[in-house]
């Protein structure tokens, strides 16, 4: 009678621990082979801690040279930058339970090669608080599922790991 008792209380004090999710800002697909003009996707899954995002600013890394930002459904979206877009600047609405994605092509510098990081620094902005996903310090991931973008950060810049081209 004793195991058994002991059995549900460990099993129900399991429900009380929390265990960490992939919640971070990323692309969609984090390894994209070297091309003339590169589509990404970002992805946000979910708001500031219970609050809708309202604005989601990406840094673009140097060695991006012209970028085309697509505006989604109910979603603007502006460049700025001095010499050219260095940010992409997407605002609207999105829940906090809600998974948004936000769409842009690029070219990139004759100097970007396969095997290169390029990390795309992103300030997310919510009705009540802000994330920031800069953290830069950690490895990038290798693969394209859906483990940690970075394994030392806790706040990781999106990156994409450029692949040889086809």
């Amino acid at each position: 009678m004793k195991r058994a008792l002991w059995r549900v209380v460990l099993i129900g004090s399991l429900g009380l621990v929390s265990f960490p999710v992939s919640a971070h800002v990323s692309f969609v697909r984090r390894q994209i082979p070297r091309a003339d003009t590169i589509d990404a996707t970002l992805r946000v899954p979910h708001g500031c801690k219970g609050s809708p995002t309202l604005r989601v600013r990406m840094r673009l890394p140097r060695t991006v040279l012209t970028v085309t930002p697509r505006a989604g459904a109910g979603w603007s979206v502006e460049s700025s930058g001095e010499g050219g877009a260095r940010e992409i600047i997407w605002s609207g609405r999105l829940s906090d339970r809600q998974t948004g994605e936000f769409a842009f092509a690029f070219t990139l510098a004759p100097n970007a090669k396969a095997g290169d990081v390029l990390f795309f620094p992103v300030v997310q902005e919510c009705e009540v608080g802000v994330e920031r996903w800069i953290d830069m310090k950690g490895k990038p991931s290798a693969d394209s599922s859906g483990s940690e973008p970075h394994d030392e950060a806790t706040s990781p810049a999106p990156s994409i790991r450029l692949l040889p081209g086809k």
